[in-house]
């Protein structure tokens, strides 16, 4: 039996497909356990080269179409190049398999945001809500500081619901679709997405294209991660899946993607989500609206700690299958 288990053909068959969820298993355990410090994060390098580049091609006051010629070409100019040299850097690389491994790090390094929110519930629950304000603050592209303990709540609520959706779910399966390059450009896009905001007058049109392609390539993923959430409500969440808003008009003309799942989030905890937003422009304070989703009070910290577990649960869920998957394959292959 140890010799078929082991036997050389067997191995060379499953090899590529061990190999591969041995990788993403690490990466997955090492951005839960040793996540790489928010200012440290080289996504941010490209937020910040994001945000460089619309600075100097984003100009409101200009036609439509001259807006969203000049979005698509940014969002182009930003990932394409990027996704090149990062698919022959893997292919030429002597050990490709460790270069997979710290992509698959980078790309999940928003994992590190549950110590946050339980850092957030703390700060509330002592009355300090300027802390609060400021461990959020690097985490969201709106302004914190003028957050009250409701909107703190609200906005922490909606981050946990949201983060693993491109930060776990999308990476897991565009790494199987594609390998590490295809999960890195994909987590590159949410980032346009993230310094873009398609909701946000400023990029309304500029960021259109982007808004528009991460709504249809994050669909898989965002229906994946509400069946993980709602599995825990039994009925409740069954019938919060089922009953899952069309989107509004407003949400289609302000293109927030993020809707359903706060939707969704309202329902099971039987809160009040969603709201206005203010964002600074050179300075000055840009208020947004942004739709509501009304299912019960307002929140606070202990609605946070709520879905922190909630949360927490649904991405060990898909942490363990990505272990357990290739053993019950590798096991049929073997019986």
């Amino acid at each position: 039996m140890v010799n078929q288990l082991f036997n050389p053909q067997l191995l060379s068959q499953d090899g590529g497909l061990l190999q591969s969820c041995c990788i993403l298993f690490c990466a997955l355990i090492l951005a839960r356990f040793a996540p790489i410090p928010r200012d440290l994060q080289p996504l941010l390098w490209f937020n910040r080269l994001a945000t460089l580049i619309a600075a100097k091609v984003n100009h409101p006051e200009r036609t439509m179409s001259q807006q969203l010629t000049a979005g698509i070409l940014a969002t182009l100019i930003l990932i394409v190049p990027s996704g090149i040299i990062v698919s022959f850097s893997l292919s030429f690389a002597a050990y490709p398999w460790f270069f997979e491994l710290l992509i698959l790090y980078f790309c999940l390094c928003d994992s590190a945001f549950k110590p946050v929110a339980e850092k957030v519930v703390a700060a509330i629950n002592t009355g300090n809500k300027q802390e609060a304000k400021q461990l959020l603050s690097p985490w969201v592209s709106q302004n914190t500081q003028v957050l009250s303990i409701v909107g703190l709540s609200k906005t922490t609520i909606e981050k946990l619901f949201t983060t693993p959706i491109y930060g776990t779910l999308a990476t897991i399966l565009f790494f199987s679709l594609g390998g590490a390059t295809m999960a890195l450009v994909v987590r590159m896009l949410r980032q346009l997405e993230y310094c873009w905001p398609p909701y946000h007058p400023h990029f309304h049109i500029f960021s259109r294209f982007v808004g528009q392609f991460n709504r249809v390539i994050f669909f898989v993923p965002t229906v994946l991660w509400h069946c993980s959430l709602a599995i825990q409500f039994g009925q409740l969440g069954v019938r919060s899946i089922l009953s899952q808003p069309i989107s509004t008009q407003a949400d289609k003309n302000q293109l927030n993607n993020y809707y359903s799942s706060y939707a969704l989030a309202a329902k099971l905890l039987k809160i009040e989500l969603g709201g206005p937003q203010q964002f600074i422009e050179n300075g000055k304070s840009i208020r947004v609206d942004l739709p509501k989703v009304k299912s019960g009070p307002l929140p606070d910290h202990r609605h946070i700690s709520q879905a922190i577990t909630i949360t927490h649960t649904a991405n060990l869920f898909w942490i363990s299958l990505t272990l357990l998957l290739p053993l019950i394959w590798t096991g049929l292959r073997f019986m």
